[in-house]
């Protein structure tokens, strides 16, 4: 089994088809065992995951089997020697996945002492200080891959045990959540490359979307922390961007995501890449056909269809643009017109065509929006301020689309208590937090002036990043790696036109800041050190 990927596959055609191999072949049970044991803690990565499920798969002695691979390999993680942490922090996460019964408490232990404390919290080396926000796989320090396979093994560890008992998946969403305000750079200490930081922030990214696909993490992910997780769509580097998407898109249209993550497509009115807004209008296209086909081929209860139902995707929408870090001022025109485009966005499929009134249903949601306050911060002034300004901009944009949204709604939408309080008994808010003057700047679609376009790569005040430069360059051809078969978006036809001419030659990943920007962290998220306190 000297080729690898003979050896994976193999593995893989065990796993799938060798379930009577242990009472009718006993002589190839005999010889595989061995194969496996060593494949799962010295074999590539692929061949270790596939090695421990077919040992869990085809043997009645799995308990035995994955004990006697899981021991000795817990107890010889060296952060010190990181190129042979990968392999063995690959098997560990699966084991503890597929069995937490047997090793979701002793796993606890290697998670506080090893990965987290001295693997995720400690930089060994020095990454090359070349500028560079990507760099191919093969360049990718040994340190940064074992840290990125340690952020898989807690989301595995913390998916086998479908519980949140002993608050280990509070603690992993604060670690998650530092490694995002921190820009990957966990330690704090300026040691870990550009390249490498843009690697683990789509890990951090990554894993809490992957969590979030598991209804009891699902329910304790704070607004905050489901809003750094959405900007991560929004990130300087363009293959976090295109991965991460590729990553939400895939498992929305699997129905895996709660209806909310849909509405981060909303934030890619802002790539400056044509071919990364094609591809998420094509990915929104396709993530509201399926739920409205599964809708109509399964009838369902009233509370079932919250969560698929395409429309309802605009409360999330509304509340996350509200807190998009780039909205700092409600009435800054050139704040609203990105809020607008980004709103617009996500409309325009919606409203392609007007089943079930649903354009009323949408216009009635904005507006009952409008009567409640912002869950995250129910008392502060500005907050709601800038909710309802948001929710008038949507209005404004349904009510100029589509003269069908002045019928009355067939029903009452019901708001997200996760992000909305409830409406106060005689609480009217009929007062326009728009003027008829930005209305109409809005509406017209006048071009923003050259080389405003939004914090495409946000000064994120969750993540305190800075802003880049689109620049002519010479690595477009490595950095941006654009999917061919995607037709450009038909919307956003003025917006596209005059940022056409910028997207040309571009090297996006490059380091070149324009300005400092003095950034606030998000409200709640604690210094990065204390989000481990708690493993």
């Amino acid at each position: 089994m000297e080729d690898d990927k003979v050896a994976e596959a193999a593995i893989q055609i065990f796993r799938n088809t060798g379930h009577k191999i242990e009472t009718d072949l006993p002589q190839i049970r005999s010889t595989l065992i061995p194969i496996l044991h060593q494949k799962a803690k010295r074999g590539t990565p692929h061949q270790a995951k596939q090695a421990v499920h077919c040992i869990h798969a085809i043997f009645t002695n799995k308990e035995v089997q994955l004990a006697q691979i899981f021991e000795p390999l817990s107890r010889s993680l060296n952060a010190d020697v990181p190129e042979q942490l990968i392999t063995p922090l690959v098997s560990l996460g699966h084991i503890s996945m597929l069995a937490p019964d047997q090793f979701a408490s002793p796993m606890k232990s290697v998670v506080a002492n090893f990965i987290v404390k001295d693997l995720l919290m400690n930089d060994r080396s020095t990454g090359e200080k070349n500028g560079k926000l990507w760099s191919p796989d093969e360049e990718v320090s040994p340190e940064v891959l074992a840290k990125v396979q340690a952020i898989k093994l807690l989301v595995r560890w913390l998916l086998g045990m479908k519980n949140n008992q002993s608050k280990s998946a509070n603690s992993t969403l604060r670690l998650l959540s530092a490694m995002l305000v921190s820009e990957g750079d966990l330690t704090e200490q300026k040691r870990i490359s550009k390249s490498d930081m843009s690697r683990l922030r789509l890990a951090a990214g990554s894993a809490i979307m992957k969590l979030a696909q598991e209804p009891c993490y699902h329910e304790i992910i704070t607004p905050e922390q489901f809003q750094l997780c959405a900007l991560v769509i929004n990130d300087e580097c363009y293959q976090v961007r295109q991965i991460f998407a590729q990553k939400l898109h895939k498992a929305l249209v699997k129905l895996l995501l709660p209806l909310e993550y849909m509405a981060i497509f909303a934030l890619c009115a802002k790539d400056p890449v044509k071919e990364r807004r094609a591809h998420a209008r094509q990915c929104l296209l396709k993530n509201i056909s399926i739920r409205r086909e599964y809708i109509k081929q399964n009838p369902m209860a009233t509370e079932k269809l919250l969560s698929l139902l395409p429309e309802y995707v605009v409360p999330y929408m509304i509340h996350l643009l509200a807190h998009d870090p780039d909205f700092t001022r409600s009435q800054d025109v050139d704040q609203l017109r990105d809020i607008k485009e980004c709103l617009w966005f996500m409309l325009e499929v919606l409203m392609t065509k007007n089943e079930n009134n649903s354009h009323a249903f949408m216009k009635k949601m904005a507006e009952n929006i409008k009567l409640t306050r912002d869950a995250q911060s129910p008392d502060e002034t500005k907050t709601n301020e800038k909710l309802y300004t948001v929710c008038d901009v949507a209005l404004c944009v349904i009510n100029s689309k589509s003269a069908l949204c002045n019928a009355d709604s067939p029903k009452d939408p019901v708001l997200p208590m996760k992000f909305f309080t409830q409406p106060e008994k005689d609480f009217c808010n009929d007062k326009s937090y728009i003027s008829e003057e930005t209305r109409v700047l809005l509406l017209t679609g006048k071009p923003k002036p050259t080389g405003v376009l939004g914090a495409v790569n946000k000064p994120l005040s969750a993540t305190g990043r800075k802003p880049y430069v689109r620049t002519t360059g010479t690595e477009t051809g490595s950095n941006i790696n654009v999917n061919s078969e995607l037709n450009p978006s038909t919307g956003n036809r003025s917006r596209e036109q005059s940022s056409e001419a910028t997207e040309t030659g571009i090297s996006e990943n490059e380091e070149n800041p324009v300005r400092i920007i003095s950034v606030t962290p998000v409200k709640n998220i604690d210094p990065v050190k204390n989000k481990v306190k708690n493993f």
